[in-house]
């Protein structure tokens, strides 16, 4: 699954010329890699949260409710096992782009869609990445 998910962060670095409707297109199935979820899986939630939780749940391979309740059950900085996945996520799109995404805004996404959007607007705040953007 790395070696797919990575397929996607190339495909966003290789690109000539970035649209929004790209990006956002290899965001999200590069997080659907990650996570280890289907198409089918966003179908059930395009809470970003809630694809977390559901990628929390298939590896675990408990309910999402148990999830929830594990993570309030057993965290004592709390720090959830969600968080703590979504920003692994976060620093590896970091890493593979070059870029540093806006942490407090990272902290609000509700959905796949405030993701891509706040993805596509660090892309275009970025030296390296603007001129490719259209």
């Amino acid at each position: 699954s790395r070696r797919a998910a990575d397929e996607h962060m190339t495909a966003i670095k290789e690109a000539q010329s970035l649209s929004y409707d790209f990006v956002k297109q290899q965001l999200t199935q590069y997080v659907l890699t990650k996570y280890l979820l289907t198409q089918e899986d966003l179908l059930t939630t395009d809470s970003f949260d809630g694809l977390t939780e559901l990628s929390l749940s298939k590896s675990m391979q408990v309910s999402p409710e148990l999830v929830k309740e594990f993570d309030t059950a057993q965290s004592c900085d709390g720090a959830t096992s969600a968080m703590a996945k979504k920003v692994l996520l976060f620093r590896a799109i970091e890493r593979a782009l070059g870029i540093q995404l806006p942490a407090m805004r990272s902290a609000r996404l509700k959905s796949m869609e405030d993701f891509a959007q706040m993805l596509w607007d660090t892309l275009k705040e970025s030296p390296d990445w603007s001129e490719r953007m259209r």
